[in-house]
């Protein structure tokens, strides 16, 4: 700790030695080269204290608090969307309502976009092609101006049903 005082101390004198110089055989404003050096000055007592604090702090290596850090890792947050959709698939098995008003819409997209992506279809024309290709109970489900059902509380769609349908889906 000693050798870097003294090293740090030596080094503030030689550029102070050099700053005087400056100022007096060169056209340099004192004022200037007198705020310059507070400044080296100061980044060197900053380096002094950063080193004796890092020698004090014991052995290199890694302290409580970082490896409490290190425990503390947070795992991803899953998409707000994909929560959404989980929640929609789910209360979907509940009630044909929740099937009408939150799952047929997602289902509905998807297949707007598989027909028209996969084969140039528009699913509101209702086609035969459109028909053919989702079969009649999809089509049933996603074919526009579907009114929601009149029991709100009867039950939703089964798993095997919704998994029929994605599958369905994914082959257009």
């Amino acid at each position: 700790m000693r050798r870097l005082a003294t090293l740090l101390a030596g080094l503030a004198v030689s550029v102070g030695a050099a700053v005087l110089a400056a100022v007096i055989f060169l056209p340099v404003p004192p004022r200037r080269a007198l705020d310059g050096y507070l400044l080296f000055a100061g980044g060197l007592l900053l380096l002094g204290l950063v080193t004796a604090t890092r020698t004090a702090g014991g052995p290199a290596g890694e302290s409580l608090y970082e490896r409490a850090l290190r425990r503390r890792r947070l795992r991803p947050e899953r998409p707000a969307a994909l929560i959404r959709t989980e929640r929609a698939v789910s209360l979907a098995a509940a009630t044909s309502f929740d099937v009408h008003r939150r799952v047929r819409p997602l289902l509905r997209e998807i297949a707007e976009h598989r027909l028209w992506a996969g084969r140039g279809l528009e699913l509101d024309s209702g086609g035969p092609e459109v028909r053919s290709a989702l079969g009649e109970p999809l089509w049933e489900l996603l074919r526009p101006g579907r009114e929601a059902p009149d029991d709100r509380f009867q039950p939703g769609l089964r798993p095997a049903e919704l998994a029929a349908a994605l599958d369905t889906l994914e082959r257009i």
